[in-house]
C-alpha cells in the first residue's frame, strides 16, 4: 500500500474534517502525480527501481553500453565483434546485462561494454557503406558487383522483399 492510500484511508473516517478530506484527497492525487513524473524521469536518466526483497526495491544506475547510453530491459544490444550477435535485454545488473544466448540456450549474463545499441541500417547507412566499400584501394569487386551486394542491402532497409 502506497503512503498517499495510507493517507486517503485515514482521512476517510474523521468527521472533524468537515469537507477536508476532498482537499487531502487531492493532495494526495498530486503527490502520485509527482512521483510517477520522478520514477520517469530517473529511468529516462539511467535510473531504475529493483526489487531487492519481497516487499522493498532500491535504486540503481543502469549499466552503460561502448557508446556510454543507457542500457534498459527490451533494448536490443550487438556486441561489438564480428560477426555481430543481437540479444533483447531482459534483465540489468553492474555494468551488465542479461539476455538469451542462443549458442548455449540459456539466459547468460553479458559485460554491457562489449555491446552497443543495436539500429536497423538506414538507406543512408547502406549508401555511406558502398561509398565506402568502392573508395577502398583493396576493393576488388566490380560496380556490378557493388551495385548488386548493395541493392539487396537497401531493399532490406526499405523493408521491402
Amino acid at each position: 500500500m502506497a503512503i498517499t492510500d495510507e493517507l486517503r484511508e485515514w482521512c476517510k473516517d474523521r468527521f472533524f474534517m468537515a469537507n477536508g478530506w476532498q482537499e487531502i484527497h487531492a493532495i494526495a492525487d498530486r503527490i502520485d502525480v509527482e512521483h510517477e513524473a520522478a520514477c520517469a524521469e530517473a529511468y529516462g536518466n539511467g535510473v531504475m527501481s529493483v526489487p531487492i526483497a519481497l516487499d522493498e526495491s532500491a535504486w540503481v544506475e543502469l549499466p552503460k553500453d561502448a557508446d556510454g547510453e543507457y542500457i534498459h530491459i527490451g533494448d536490443v544490444m550487438e556486441n561489438i565483434v564480428c560477426p555481430p550477435v543481437h540479444r533483447e535485454v531482459t534483465g540489468v545488473g553492474a555494468e551488465c546485462f542479461y539476455g538469451w544466448d542462443e549458442g548455449n540456450g540459456r539466459y547468460s549474463l553479458f559485460g554491457a561494454n562489449c555491446y552497443r545499441h543495436h539500429h536497423a541500417p538506414t538507406v543512408e547507412d547502406v549508401l555511406l557503406d558502398l561509398l565506402e566499400e568502392h573508395s577502398d584501394p583493396t576493393c576488388d569487386a566490380t560496380p556490378s558487383e557493388l551495385a548488386e551486394k548493395y541493392a539487396a542491402k537497401l531493399r532490406l532497409a526499405e523493408g521491402v522483399e
